[in-house]
């Protein structure tokens, strides 16, 4: 038979365990909730990048047309700058010409 005193024993033993047990579930019970804030944080992060990819998209799409009309607009300086270099060298070549026709008349 079991004693009183080795009862008394067993039942501090058990609500020792009980005690700890039940620190470990409230520690679980962190663990969790942390995790379920960890997964919404991750969620909502996800959002925000996905809308931040659309916006890109979005900028993209509106800079390609102006990219386009810079790349036309380099294409017609380039063209600008031969065209007035030739003009000069005209200009340059009727001036020496007039020149010339002066010192001969």
């Amino acid at each position: 038979m079991v004693s009183m005193s080795e009862e008394a024993s067993v039942s501090q033993v058990l609500e020792r365990i009980e005690g700890r047990l039940e620190r470990i579930e409230n520690m679980i019970e962190g663990v969790r909730a942390s995790n379920r804030k960890s997964l919404e944080w991750v969620g909502m992060l996800s959002e925000h990048i996905q809308s931040l990819d659309e916006f890109r998209e979005e900028v993209r799409a509106s800079f390609e047309p102006l990219n386009d009309k810079l790349i036309c607009s380099d294409e017609v300086v380039r063209i600008l700058r031969h065209a007035t270099v030739d003009v000069s060298r005209r200009i340059e070549r009727l001036e020496r010409l007039e020149s010339r026709n002066r010192l001969n008349s």
